[in-house]
């Protein structure tokens, strides 16, 4: 093939990619709230609360840790001398209660990106930290004052709390940085267990790797959370109130690539049975079951890029981007799984892990969030500032209006 014919194609494929991007959609359905983060750190960051039938922002919040509902939506305030935890009720942003705490705790930022943690599964405890050895834990109603904890002998993070508010799990920072453990903190002992907690299958099996996309079971019975590490990417999955864990290998087509690992994104179905990890840089899609040892039961290999591109292997179609959130969501039937591709949003068939369908090609999304009740899926791209809103069902396409840097799509839900 000439150059003046491979830049000839190069030329058309540029012209109908300008003119697939231009194509217009209709407005989108009003009636939702559409939660979003914009940006990319947390450095003055704000969640906008968008009306999906006009695109313009009805309140926005500071960054804060959301219920699992987002019923309730708790941020900490630094005073003189003091804090101030507070709950507020995102759809209206009233507050619904606040309790004084130490100066300089706040609410943990895991990976220091999109919203802050702390709260168990069912919303009813809160951990806030401080200087990597010192936590609160208490009730989420703010009804009581909230336990002290301090620690000796290394630095801890925030990893996740248990139901019943007895349980916490910490990462403890080990010198070298790509090792860590998991620790429990027995809150109503007021005692450090003595043991990590590791692997029920391999004890003795050092924990390393890098945090990635995190899912809880609608029960809040496990914590299921990807880690990164140059020997292939695994998920760690917890059970709350167990002083164990499991460690499942998710396929390996890239270990030393750890810009294409972190595109791996966890769903899980709504009877928290099957949880679903997708990697779009990797075209791979797994189904692992749930609960008590969880493993791998199926993977897939997508095709991810259209088949009938013009230039073949001259043009490449996957771009790792790094972590995202909202990088997969499932149907409310759970028969389909969406994900991104190398351009726009594959819908996949979760019977048979094909391919059933393509929307927004040529764009390029970076998040996704499926509505409280099932009905939309919201896409978002923070390059281009476009929110869109696509019916499951049928594929029709919508774009929201005025959205600006809509980088972390993070609740979508009827008014």
């Amino acid at each position: 093939m000439t150059s003046r014919l491979i830049a000839l194609l190069i030329l058309t494929v540029s012209i109908l990619t300008a003119c697939g991007r231009a194509n217009a959609t209709p407005p989108a359905a009003a009636g939702y709230l559409i939660f979003l983060e914009g940006g990319f750190s947390n450095a003055g960051e704000t969640v906008k609360v968008l009306d999906s039938g006009t695109g313009s922002v009805v309140r926005e919040l500071p960054l804060g840790t959301p219920s699992s509902d987002w019923s309730r939506y708790y941020v900490v305030t630094q005073l003189t001398g003091s804090a101030q935890l507070k709950a507020i009720e995102p759809a209206s942003g009233r507050t619904i209660g606040q309790i004084a705490v130490p100066a300089g705790y706040s609410l943990p930022n895991i990976a220091f990106q999109g919203p802050t943690a702390g709260i168990s599964p069912n919303g009813k405890w809160l951990a806030l930290s401080q200087n990597s050895s010192n936590f609160l834990v208490g009730p989420s109603s703010l009804s009581e004052p909230f336990k002290t904890i301090h620690l000796k002998g290394g630095e801890f993070v925030f990893d996740a709390l248990s139901n019943d508010g007895n349980s916490l799990y910490l990462i403890q920072k080990m010198l070298d940085a790509n090792h860590y453990r998991v620790r429990l903190y027995d809150v109503a002992a007021g005692a450090l267990m003595p043991q990590p907690v590791a692997d029920k299958r391999e004890p003795n099996e050092p924990m390393n790797g890098i945090r990635g996309d995190s899912a809880a079971d609608p029960a809040g019975n496990y914590v299921y959370t990807v880690y990164i590490r140059a020997g292939g990417p695994f998920i760690h999955a917890l059970p709350l109130g167990q002083p164990f864990a499991w460690c499942i290998d998710l396929p390996s087509r890239a270990p030393n690539d750890m810009e294409k690992q972190f595109q791996w994104a966890l769903a899980i179905s709504r009877d928290g049975g099957s949880l679903y990890a997708a990697n779009a840089a990797l075209g791979t899609v797994s189904v692992l079951t749930t609960g008590d040892a969880p493993k791998v039961v199926r993977s897939g290999l997508l095709a991810l890029a259209h088949d009938n591109t013009l230039l073949g292997g001259l043009v490449t179609n996957a771009e790792a981007k790094g972590p995202r959130i909202g990088g997969a969501a499932l149907s409310s039937d759970g028969r389909t799984l969406f994900t991104f591709g190398g351009t726009g949003v594959v819908a996949v068939d979760t019977a048979t892990l094909k391919v059933r369908a393509r929307y927004l090609d040529p764009w390029q999304p970076d998040t996704m969030r499926m509505s409280t009740d099932g009905k939309w899926l919201y896409v978002a791209e923070s390059s281009e500032n476009k929110v869109w809103q696509i019916d499951p069902a049928t594929g029709a396409v919508a774009e929201l209006k005025a959205a600006t840097n809509p980088w972390a799509l993070l609740w979508a839900e009827p008014k």
